[in-house]
C-alpha cells in the first residue's frame, strides 16, 4: 500500500502483529487566494483529513503571525516613543492599511512574516521524524510572492528527501457566497472587537488592495511545470495541472467529494445482539429483545428529530425572506450551527425537505436496527465496509477467552491497539479499517442530503476521529458506549458535535450537553452510563 500507514501482511500471511511502517512522505502545500474565498476553511478540512490517514499534518497561519507580531509591537510600547513608524500601530490594528500594495515598506513587512512562517513549517517538516504535509495558509497572490516562496523551499535542507510542492488555490466568483464569507469574516480575530459596519468597510478595503496585484495561478506555474490544484465557488469547478504524487492525488479525490451543504449526520452502533450480551466480539449476531426495543425507539427518535430540523429551517428560511438578511442573523441564529457554511450560499433549494438515507453494515445486528423505518421513505444501504472490525481467529471470543487462551495476542495488541492486526484470514487493525472506511467518509462528504448511519464501535470510533480530529494515540483508546449516539453537523468553522445516551426505561435518547459542549475526552467522558467492553 502507498503511503506510510500501511504495508503489507506480516510474513505469514495471516499470523497477527504489528503493522510496518514504511518511508514517511513529505509534501508542502501553498494556498493561494484573496481573502474571504474560504481558504481557511479548506486548510482545515483537509489537514483533519489527512490526519486522518494518519499523514502528520500541520497548517502554519500567516495571519496568526502577523498578529502575533503585532501584540509584540505594542508590547514592545515602540508606537508610544517619539517618531514610532506607522507600521507598529498597522500591524497591531490589522487595519487595512497594512495591505497596501503601493507601499514597498509594507510589501516587504508582509513578504518578509509569511517567508519566517515557511521557515518554521520547513524546519518542522525535516526535523520531525513522522512529519508528512505542511501546509502554508496565507493569499501568496502575485507570482513574485509565489516565486520567493518556491526559492526558499528549493534551498531547504528537507528537500533532500524528495519533498513534493502543490499550489492550492481557491477562486470564488458568486456574490452570494462572497457577502456572507465577508460577513463571517467580522467574527475572525481581525474583527471580533470592532465596530461590525466599520469592520466591513475595513475589510471590503483590504480586499481591494489585494485585487490591484492579484495573479490566480495559471501559465507561468504551467511553464515551470509546478504542479497545482485551483477549486471554483467551493467546488463548482476544479482545475488541475501535473498532479502525479500520491498525496497530492489523494487531495485532489478529496477536494473532488468537497460539500458543504447544511445537513444531519447521525452515526449509531447497532441494538444490543446476542454476541454483545455476552461480550463476544467479530461475529454477526441476532438482536436480543433489548436490541429490538432499542431499535423501536431509534426509529421514533430521527422521526422527531428530522421534522425538528425542517421546522428550524422553515422558520430561518422566513426570517431571511421577511428582513433581507442571512439566516444567522435569525434570532437564535448566532451560533455556528444556524449559519450557512461557506459556499451553500443559503442552499440552492431552500423549500425542498432533505431526504433521509440510512447506511447500514451487512451484518444482521446493524441490518435488524433500521428495519423499522420505511424502506420507501427511507432509501437504506448495506456496506462491506462499514462491518465490525475483523477479529480473525479471535472472533466469537469476548477478551477474557483471548486474555486466557492467548495470552501473547492479549498483551501485543493492549500494548498498541492501532497498529495491532488480529491474527487469522483476514484479522484487521485500525489502521486497516482506516484505509477501509476511507471511501466511506468521501461519500459521506460528498452527500448533501440527512444521513444515518448504524454500524459497530470500532467502525464509530474511528468515524468520530475523522470528524473530531482526533490524533492517532486518541483513536482507538476512545470510549464509545453501546448506546449512545452522535451527531454531526457542518458549520462554518467545523463541525458542530452532540451526544445523545440511550434511556431504556423511557425508550428515549437523551442529550449529553457536557459532551455536547465539548470534546471526547479519551477513555474517561464517556465511560459514565454503559456496560464497556473493548473494542
Amino acid at each position: 500500500m502507498p503511503g506510510s500507514t500501511l504495508s503489507g501482511p506480516p510474513a505469514s500471511g495471516t499470523g497477527g502483529g504489528m503493522t510496518p511502517r514504511t518511508a514517511v512522505p513529505k509534501l508542502v502545500i501553498i494556498m493561494v487566494g484573496l481573502p474571504a474565498r474560504g481558504k481557511s476553511y479548506i486548510v482545515r478540512k483537509l489537514c483533519r483529513y489527512l490526519n486522518w490517514l494518519q499523514y502528520e499534518t500541520r497548517v502554519f497561519n500567516v495571519g496568526e503571525r502577523r498578529r502575533l507580531a503585532g501584540r509584540i509591537t505594542e508590547l514592545d510600547g515602540d508606537h508610544d516613543k517619539a517618531g514610532a513608524s506607522r507600521l507598529g500601530r498597522t500591524l497591531f490594528s490589522s487595519s487595512a492599511a497594512f495591505f497596501d500594495p503601493t507601499d514597498p515598506s509594507l510589501v516587504s513587512v508582509r513578504d518578509d512574516i509569511a517567508l519566517e512562517t515557511l521557515d518554521e513549517l520547513l524546519d518542522w517538516l525535516s526535523s520531525r521524524e513522522n512529519s508528512s504535509i505542511g501546509i502554508l495558509d496565507a493569499t501568496n497572490s502575485t507570482r513574485e510572492r509565489r516565486e520567493r516562496v518556491l526559492s526558499r523551499i528549493r534551498r531547504s535542507t528537507c528537500t533532500c528527501t524528495s519533498t513534493g510542492i502543490l499550489f492550492l488555490e481557491s477562486c470564488c466568483f458568486d456574490r452570494d457566497i462572497l457577502d456572507q464569507n465577508f460577513r463571517l469574516k467580522l467574527q475572525g480575530p481581525d474583527y471580533r472587537t470592532q465596530d461590525p459596519d466599520r469592520g466591513l468597510e475595513d475589510f471590503r478595503q483590504r480586499v481591494a488592495f489585494y485585487e490591484k496585484s492579484y495573479v490566480p495561478l495559471g501559465e507561468a506555474e504551467e511553464q515551470e511545470r509546478i504542479p497545482y490544484l485551483q477549486v471554483i465557488d467551493v467546488g463548482r469547478k476544479i482545475n488541475t495541472h501535473l498532479i502525479q504524487g500520491f498525496l497530492s492525488s489523494r487531495i485532489v479525490e478529496y477536494m473532488l467529494n468537497f460539500n458543504l451543504s447544511k445537513r444531519q449526520i447521525w452515526i449509531f452502533c447497532g441494538g444490543e445482539s446476542t454476541d454483545d450480551s455476552v461480550g463476544r466480539i467479530g461475529r454477526p449476531s441476532d438482536l436480543t429483545e433489548a436490541g429490538r426495543h432499542y431499535a423501536a425507539s431509534l426509529v421514533r427518535f430521527i422521526h422527531e428529530q428530522r421534522e425538528q430540523w425542517e421546522a428550524n429551517r422553515e422558520r430561518k428560511m422566513c426570517w431571511v425572506q421577511n428582513n433581507h438578511e442571512p439566516a444567522e442573523f435569525a434570532p437564535g441564529g448566532g451560533q455556528a450551527r444556524s449559519q450557512d457554511p461557506p459556499g451553500t450560499a443559503a442552499d440552492r433549494s431552500p423549500h425542498r425537505p432533505l431526504n433521509l438515507c440510512i447506511w447500514t453494515s451487512t451484518m444482521p445486528q446493524t441490518v435488524q436496527t433500521v428495519s423499522g423505518f420505511s424502506d420507501v421513505l427511507f432509501p437504506k444501504s448495506e456496506m462491506k465496509m462499514l462491518d465490525d472490525l475483523n477479529a480473525g481467529d479471535m472472533a466469537g471470543l469476548t477478551f477474557d477467552d483471548i486474555a486466557a487462551l492467548h495470552p501473547a495476542v492479549h498483551a501485543a495488541r493492549k500494548q498498541h491497539k492501532l497498529l495491532y492486526r488480529w491474527p487469522g484470514l483476514g484479522g484487521e487493525c485500525y489502521l486497516d479499517l482506516i484505509e477501509r472506511l476511507r471511501p466511506v467518509i468521501l461519500e459521506l462528504e460528498r452527500r448533501k442530503d440527512h444521513l444515518l448511519v448504524v454500524t459497530h464501535r470500532a467502525v464509530v470510533r474511528v468515524l468520530l476521529s475523522y470528524f473530531l480530529d482526533l490524533r492517532r494515540d486518541d483513536l482507538a483508546e476512545m470510549v464509545i458506549p453501546k448506546n449512545w449516539g452522535f451527531l454531526l453537523e457542518p458549520a462554518p468553522y467545523g463541525i458542530e458535535f452532540s451526544a445523545y445516551s440511550y434511556q431504556p426505561v423511557s425508550g428515549t435518547f437523551r442529550l449529553e450537553p457536557e459532551v455536547s459542549r465539548g470534546r471526547f475526552l479519551p477513555g474517561s467522558i464517556l465511560q459514565s452510563g454503559s456496560k464497556e467492553v473493548e473494542g
